[in-house]
C-alpha cells in the first residue's frame, strides 16, 4: 500500500531575479528560472560556484548566511516567499540529531509537520528505509545516517526536498544506491526534488531535468536532454576558470592578522549586544513544551554534571585549605600578635570566603568549564548544520537552545558555587582543628559565622548580594557561550577557536561583574560589624 502523501497544488520553485556574491566575486546575476513541480531536477556545476548558496536560499535559510556573502531577489515556493519550515533538506552531512534516537528524531520533525502530518509512524518510516531504531544515532553507519535524514525531512513531510550534494564522497556503486533510494523516495512520495551536485553522474540516471549554473555566464540554464551526455564536456573549462578566480579573489588576498583583528571587534561589539538582547530569551517561547524541556535537562546536565560538580568542589576545598592554613602560617609575628588577632581573622576569613574568594573562583570556574563545554556543543551544531535543520524545520534554534542554556545557567551557577562554598567551609574547619588544636570547632564555628549570621534570619548576610552578581555572572556566560557557539564554523579549528574566545569573554565578564559589585556592595560593611 504506498504511502504518498499528495502534494499541495502543482506550483513549480520559482526563482525570481536572483543575485549572488561571496567574498567581492559575482556567482549568479539577475536569474529567473521556473524549476518544475512534484520532477527530480539535479543543479550542476563546478565546485565553488553558488550552489549551496541557492540551496540554502530555496531552504529560507538566508539569514544564517555570512557578512561576506550577499544575496537578492525571491524564491517562491508554492507560490509563497521561500522561508524556514516550508521546505526540506537532507543535508550533504546529515545534520542529525546525535543525543535523540532514530525515533526521536523523526518525531521532533513530525511535532514541526509543514503541512498535514505524514500518515505513517516514526517507527514504521524507520522499517520501512531500515533504520534500527534500538541503535544509538551518533552509532549508525554512514548509509543508515543518510536514510535516517532522508526520513526524518519526509516526516516533516514538506512539499520541496533539496538534497545536498547526496553522493558526495561516495564509491560508484554507493552513489548508485542513493539514487535508486531518492528515486524510490520520489515515486512513493510523489514531492518536488531538487538535487545540487557537482558529482551528478550517479544521479543523472533518475533526473527528469537538469539545470546547469554556469559561472563564466552567471546564469542558471536547463540543459536539453540530448545533451546532459555533454556535461563533463561543459564543466572542465568552467571549473578551470573558477580556481583562476579564486586565485585573484580579493577576499581571500586580506591578510589573516588583519581578519583576526577585524573577528576580535566585531566579537566584542557582538558579545555586548548578545547580552543585552538575550533578555527577551528568558522567555520560554516553545512551540512544543515537551522538545523545549528535552533541551532543558540536556543542557542542565552539561553544565551541572557530575563532573562539574566534582571540579566546583575541588576548587572549595583547594580555596578552604589554601586560605585558612596559608592565612595562619605565615602571620607575622605568630607569637605575639595571633592571640589578639585570631577572632577576626576567622570572622574576617569567613566573610571573604562567603562573598568575595569561592563566588569570584567558581565563577571564573564556570565560565572556563561550563561556557567552553556549551561553546563546543552549540559549535558542533554549527558546524555539523544541526543548527540549519533546526530552522528549516521551523523551530529557531534560539528558543530551543538558548532559553535552556540561560536557565540552566541561571540555577547551576548559585548551586555550584554554593557546593563550592560549604567544601570551602568544611576544610576551613578541619585545617584550623589541626592546627590549633586547643582552640576547638566550637571557636571557629562561632567567629567564622559571625559576619555571616543574623539573628532570626534563614540567609546569611549579603545574600541578595551574593545571588544578585551569581546570576547576572551566569546570565552573561550563557549567552556568550551561546552565540560564541552558533557564529559561523567552517572546519573543526573554528569550533576550537570559539571555544578559546568564549573563556576568555566569559571570564572578563564575570571579573567585570564581581568588580562591579563590590563597589556597591561592600562600600559600607565592616566585617563582623552591624
Amino acid at each position: 500500500m504506498s504511502s504518498q502523501t499528495p502534494t499541495q497544488g502543482r506550483q513549480c520553485v520559482r526563482l525570481d531575479k536572483i543575485n549572488v556574491s561571496a567574498g567581492g566575486r559575482r556567482l549568479l546575476e539577475n536569474v529567473s528560472v521556473d524549476l518544475p513541480a512534484q520532477k527530480i531536477t539535479l543543479i550542476v556545476g563546478p565546485s565553488g560556484v553558488g550552489k549551496s548558496i541557492l540551496l540554502r536560499m530555496m531552504a529560507g535559510l538566508t539569514e544564517t548566511f555570512e557578512s561576506a556573502i550577499r544575496v537578492q531577489g525571491e524564491v517562491l515556493i508554492d507560490g509563497r516567499s521561500a522561508r524556514a519550515g516550508n521546505s526540506g533538506v537532507v543535508f550533504q552531512n546529515f545534520a542529525l540529531f546525535d543525543e535523540m534516537s532514530p525515533a526521536e528524531n523523526l518525531s521532533f520533525a513530525k511535532s514541526n509537520a509543514a503541512g498535514e502530518p505524514l500518515n505513517q509512524t516514526p517507527l514504521e518510516l524507520l522499517d520501512q528505509l531500515r533504520v534500527p531504531a534500538n541503535v544509538p544515532t551518533s552509532r549508525l553507519s554512514g548509509g543508515q545516517r543518510q536514510r535516517l535524514a532522508l526520513a526524518r525531512t519526509l516526516m516533516f513531510n514538506p512539499s520541496v526536498i533539496l538534497y545536498d550534494e547526496p553522493t558526495s564522497g561516495l564509491d560508484p556503486l554507493t552513489g548508485k544506491q542513493v539514487a535508486q533510494l531518492i528515486a524510490r523516495t520520489h515515486q512513493q512520495y510523489g514531492k518536488t526534488s531538487i538535487i545540487v551536485t557537482h558529482d551528478y553522474r550517479s544521479l543523472l540516471p533518475i533526473a527528469e531535468h537538469v539545470f546547469l549554473l554556469n559561472p563564466e555566464t552567471r546564469s542558471l540554464v536547463e540543459m536539453p536532454r540530448d545533451q546532459w551526455e555533454n556535461i563533463e564536456e561543459a564543466l572542465q573549462p568552467m571549473a578551470t576558470n573558477v580556481r583562476k578566480s579564486e586565485e585573484v579573489d580579493e577576499y581571500r588576498l586580506v591578510s589573516d592578522l588583519q581578519r583576526r583583528v577585524t573577528d576580535f571587534f566585531v566579537g566584542t561589539t557582538q558579545s555586548l549586544t548578545a547580552i543585552v538582547g538575550g533578555v527577551p530569551a528568558l522567555m520560554p517561547l516553545w512551540n512544543n513544551p515537551r522538545w523545549g524541556l528535552r533541551y532543558f535537562w540536556h543542557f542542565l546536565l552539561l553544565v551541572m554534571g557530575p563532573t562539574a560538580c566534582l571540579y566546583l568542589i575541588a576548587s572549595g576545598l583547594i580555596s578552604g585549605f589554601v586560605t585558612t592554613y596559608f592565612t595562619f602560617k605565615f602571620l607575622p609575628f605568630s607569637a605575639y600578635t595571633e592571640p589578639l588577632l585570631l577572632e577576626d581573622l576567622l570572622t574576617a576569613l569567613g566573610f571573604a570566603t562567603y562573598r568575595i574568594f569561592v563566588p569570584v573562583l567558581s565563577c571564573v570556574l564556570i565560565a572556563a568549564r561550563c561556557g567552553a563545554a556549551i561553546t563546543a556543543d552549540i559549535g558542533g551544531r554549527q558546524f555539523g548544520n544541526q543548527l540549519d535543520a533546526m530552522t528549516t524545520f521551523g523551530v529557531p534554534p534560539k528558543r530551543y537552545l538558548l532559553t535552556p542554556i540561560i536557565w540552566s545557567f541561571l540555577i547551576c551557577t548559585p548551586v555550584l558555587t554554593f557546593l563550592s562554598f560549604f567544601a570551602a567551609r568544611l576544610v576551613s574547619l578541619i585545617v584550623f582543628v589541626f592546627t590549633h588544636p586547643d582552640r576547638g570547632a566550637s571557636l571557629w564555628h562561632y567567629y567564622f559565622h559571625r559576619g555571616l549570621e543574623e539573628p532570626e534570619a534563614f540567609f546569611y548576610s549579603g545574600f541578595g548580594w551574593l545571588i544578585g552578581k551569581l546570576l547576572c555572572s551566569g546570565f552573561g556566560i550563557a549567552v556568550i557561550s551561546y552565540h560564541g557557539g552558533i557564529s559561523p564554523k567552517h572546519s573543526s579549528t573554528d569550533v576550537s577557536r570559539s571555544v578559546t574566545r568564549t573563556i576568555l569573554w566569559a571570564t572578563l565578564f564575570v571579573l567585570l561583574v564581581h568588580f562591579v559589585f563590590a563597589f556597591l556592595e561592600f562600600e559600607n560593611i565592616v566585617p563582623g560589624g552591624k
